[in-house]
């Protein structure tokens, strides 16, 4: 089974077996969240978004503004306690559906995207980085027959 990302608002449409790891700052798995001082500028940087500046969205500009990606990245590779973590989880991910949770959408870019980038080039696991779709809407044709 491969370890595999979503964001929040879906935690509760994952599948009953499936394990959610959340992976925001203060929420549990510290390790595997930005630095408070990463997450501090994005934050600062996306206050200071205009629509002017040609980015799609203040996310997008504070994630570029921020060189997001590459501190990201280097904050966890660069951690033996975030790597021992997610080699964990990518081991466990053999055996069941792991899904790295934080609160961006699937429309914005996401550190737990880079996680998975990191668990498949530098741990060897088994990543899916498609987005979660949930097998069905959970309401019924009964519901809909009136």
């Amino acid at each position: 089974m491969p370890l595999r990302q979503t964001y929040l608002s879906m935690k509760k449409k994952l599948p009953a077996e499936a394990e959610a790891v959340l992976v925001i700052r203060g929420r549990g798995n510290d390790e595997l969240a930005p630095s408070k001082e990463l997450l501090d500028e994005f934050a600062r940087l996306k206050a200071e978004y205009s629509p002017e500046s040609g980015y799609p969205s203040a996310v997008h500009y504070a994630w570029d503004k921020s060189n997001y990606e590459q501190r990201c990245l280097e904050e966890i590779r660069g951690s033996k306690r975030s790597m021992d973590r997610l080699r964990e989880l990518s081991e466990k991910a053999k055996r069941k559906d792991i899904f790295l949770i934080c609160y961006e959408g699937e429309d914005k870019p996401c550190h737990r995207r880079l996680l998975l980038q990191i668990a498949s080039q530098d741990l060897g696991a088994v990543v899916d980085p498609t987005p979660y779709v949930p097998l069905c809407s959970c309401s019924t044709q009964d519901e809909n027959a009136e």
